[in-house]
């Protein structure tokens, strides 16, 4: 088995588990919180690795720079719109 997927799947495991635990309102919320926080910093290393390889790689290839560039913008926009839908329309409908 390679190592690849086991770091897949442990990653996927503790990130899918803390994203339901940090929705669930039983959980004390200074359990949730600094969960959240730790979600939000991770998604926004990752996005802004992204970007960065991005800008970076503009300098030889222009092309492969703009499309990191767009992906990273397609996921920042589509973790807010997440990050939206999960945390916050949530507690408007309580």
């Amino acid at each position: 088995m390679n190592m690849e997927y086991i770091f897949e799947f442990i990653l996927e495991l503790v990130l899918e588990g803390s994203i339901e635990v940090s929705k669930k309102k039983n959980i004390p919320k200074y359990i949730r919180y600094p969960l959240i926080f730790v979600i939000v910093l991770f998604f926004i290393a990752v996005i802004g690795l992204i970007l960065l390889v991005g800008v970076l790689s503009m300098k030889e290839n222009m092309l492969l720079g703009i499309f990191f560039i767009l992906v990273g913008l397609f996921l920042l926009i589509m973790s807010i719109l997440k990050f939206k839908k999960i945390y916050l329309e949530k507690t408007n409908k309580e």
